[in-house]
């Protein structure tokens, strides 16, 4: 029983020390940011991530440095602009300036970075034998969920037509199976598993969580 107590005790001092330690990191990131720089080695990124998905993905899952996190934080500013642009424009004038609706507003644009945190701690604590850090956990699902910043991206042309919306809405559901076939891959990596038979079961056991976390946090209007 005290030995439980003492485990308990353990993992949450390193979750804490993890989370600081994470956000020293994006504060140090921002407050270097050169956003020309910066905005130009993502979209190179970018580009290799889809010549070379599973490589990139395990080279980034494997590596102790984490000097892909700023293009991280990058990759989910681009993903929350986008989400605050098309909620703006769907959000009448007069009403943009209602105490709820600036709180939806704000739930909204949160939402994908919050998801991102929660498979990221989720997949940490559940791997902590392999020691990566929650930086490297961060890294590797963000840049999983690529397909589906593009998904967004593409996604503004309802902007401009309604009827886009028979492009944007399959290719949407396309990205989704992608990110998540990268999000399979990216924790298979961060555990260092080669049996894809042994670990499909922490894949799903992974997932069933994450969706339990979904439905939970989806109380408080935020769907991650």
């Amino acid at each position: 029983m005290e030995e439980n107590q003492e485990t308990k005790t353990v993992d949450t001092e390193e979750l804490k020390k993890e989370t600081v330690n994470t956000v020293n990191q994006v504060k140090d990131t921002i407050k270097n940011a050169d956003i020309k720089k910066d905005a130009k080695e993502a979209k190179n990124f970018v580009s290799e991530m889809v010549k070379e998905p599973i490589e990139t993905i395990k080279n980034i899952a494997t590596d102790s440095n984490n000097k892909h996190f700023k293009t991280a934080i990058v990759l989910s500013i681009v993903w929350m602009a986008i989400i605050l642009i098309k909620t703006l424009i769907n959000t009448t004038w007069y009403s943009r300036f209602a105490f709820k609706i600036i709180l939806g507003i704000v739930k909204s644009v949160v939402a994908p970075v919050i998801g991102i945190i929660v498979l990221a701690t989720i997949v940490y604590l559940m791997n902590r034998k392999s020691k990566k850090s929650l930086v490297t956990n961060i890294t590797a699902i963000t840049v999983a969920r690529i397909p589906r910043i593009i998904s967004a991206i593409v996604g503004l042309l309802t902007i401009i037509s309604a009827n886009a919306s028979r492009l944007t809405s399959p290719f949407s559901s396309l990205c989704t199976v992608i990110s998540t076939v990268l999000t399979y891959f990216a924790i298979k990596e961060l555990y260092g598993e080669e049996d894809n038979s042994k670990f499909l079961k922490t894949f799903i056991l992974v997932e069933a969580i994450y969706y339990v976390c979904y439905i939970l946090i989806g109380f408080l209007g935020i769907y991650i």
